[in-house]
This record gives C-alpha cells, sequence and structure tokens, in this order.
C-alpha cells in the first residue's frame, strides 16, 4: 500500500501534469507524422508492411526508454535539488517502497505512451501478418527495457544526487544502446557489431522485433535475446535497490 500511495504520488506530480501530457501529444504528433509518411510517401510507401511495423516499433522504444531516462534521472535528484527528498523520508516508507514506487510511475508512463502508439501500429501494420505478434513483443520488451534504463537512471540519481549529471550520463548511456538503430547493417555484421549487438539490450529488442516482424520466426529464436534482457533487467533493479539504500541527505 505504501508503494502504491509513492505511485500514485509521482503519477500526480510527473505524469498529470500539463508537461507529462505534452510527452504525450508530442509522441501521438511524431507517430502521426511518420505513418503520414510511411503511407503517402513515394520511396517509403514502397516499404512492406512488415519494415513499416519494424521502424515505427524501434522508434516508440526508443521514446519509452527516453522518457524512462528523463523521469529517471528526477527521482532523487530532483527530490534533492527541490528540497523534498527529506520529507519524503519522514514518511513511514521505507527507501525501497519509495524505489518501487517511483519505477512503478514510469512503468504506467511506457504503458501510457505503448497505449497510445497502439492505433498507429494498427494502421502502419494493417495486412501484415505478424503485427498481433509484433505488437506483443513490443509490450513486453518495451516494459523491459523500461525497466532497465530507468531503473539505471534512478540508481545514478540517488548516487550523483544531481538531475544534470545522471540525465546527462543516462543521455550518453541511451546514445551508445541506441546505436544500432543508426549504424550500417554492414558495421553491425563486424566483430564489433557482432559484440556490441551481444551485450546492448537494446539492440536484441531491435534483433528481436526484427526477427518477429520481417523474418517470422518463433520463439525459440528469441529465446538467447530475451533471456540477455531479462538478465540486465534483474541487475538494474538489484542497482536501483543498492542506490537507494545507501542514499542519505
Amino acid at each position: 500500500m505504501k508503494t502504491l500511495y509513492i505511485m500514485q504520488k509521482e503519477i500526480r506530480e510527473s505524469i498529470l501534469t500539463p508537461k507529462g501530457f505534452l510527452w504525450y501529444i508530442l509522441t501521438s504528433i511524431i507517430l502521426s507524422v511518420l505513418s503520414y509518411l510511411f503511407l503517402t510517401n513515394r520511396e517509403l510507401s514502397l516499404l512492406d508492411q512488415g519494415t513499416m511495423l519494424y521502424m515505427i516499433m524501434n522508434f516508440i522504444t526508443a521514446l519509452g526508454v527516453l522518457m524512462g531516462l528523463v523521469f529517471g534521472s528526477d527521482a532523487f535528484a530532483g527530490e534533492i535539488e527541490r528540497g523534498t527528498l527529506e520529507a519524503l523520508f519522514l514518511s513511514p516508507v521505507n527507501r525501497m517502497e519509495i524505489a518501487a514506487g517511483k519505477l512503478g510511475a514510469v512503468l504506467t508512463n511506457w504503458g501510457i505512451i505503448f497505449a497510445v502508439s497502439l492505433p498507429y501500429l494498427f494502421i502502419v501494420g494493417k495486412g501484415g501478418q505478424n503485427l498481433l505478434m509484433g505488437i506483443l513483443y513490443l509490450g513486453i520488451l518495451g516494459t523491459l527495457l523500461s525497466i532497465i534504463f530507468s531503473a539505471f537512471s534512478m540508481g545514478l540519481s540517488a548516487r550523483i544526487k544531481s538531475m544534470k549529471n545522471s540525465l546527462i550520463i543516462s543521455f550518453f548511456v541511451f546514445l551508445l544502446a541506441g546505436s544500432p538503430v543508426f549504424i550500417s547493417a554492414a558495421l553491425r555484421r563486424t566483430w564489433f557489431g557482432r559484440i556490441l549487438d551481444l551485450v546492448n539490450p537494446f539492440a536484441d529488442a531491435v534483433n528481436t522485433f526484427d526477427s518477429v516482424v520481417i523474418d517470422s520466426q518463433g520463439f525459440s529464436y528469441q529465446i538467447g535475446r530475451v533471456a540477455i534482457i531479462c538478465v540486465y533487467t534483474l541487475l538494474c533493479i538489484w542497482f536501483l535497490k543498492r542506490s537507494a539504500v545507501k542514499l542519505e541527505m
């Protein structure tokens, strides 16, 4: 119940605000523009539904991760800078309940982004044979990635105690993690690209989307990548737990 209280507090203060709604409005606008380009642009419209669905899934995942990093960086460092963390610590809630509540609010944010994106996924992927399976994998892996990056960012926020610095480091990690989306296919086939794909949870999710949506491969092909993502999830939750427990005023 205490964790739920913290979660509700974070949702009211971070998500159900004009600033929070602005994220969702921008998400809708960007997805609308992308969908329009996919369906009307002469070159892009030549892509099959699977490729278009795969590309927009990558964007939605990156957007969810990015928002998680922003909210995560504010989780503890923002409370310290606003002078509200002491009052939170004096309430009958322990540090792990505070961390769990804040993480729950971030996942709520991802859930809203996912819900907002559903109509666009159906529009772009209409007629594609792997649409529903792609949406299922996006929901599951997107949730795990949100936990990974937001928990990491929250842990940094607790240790560094500076929202600006934790946000800078989080963005740098985000750029490294998102690099497989931007580098060429030829580079990804090199030894460096293969290692990056193997140890990078974001790359594992992107490759899974490719395998499921474009190549129509079953779950047996995804087990290794999904297992790596799950390991990262557990490690980042552990990192957040250790950081929250050690946090001092």
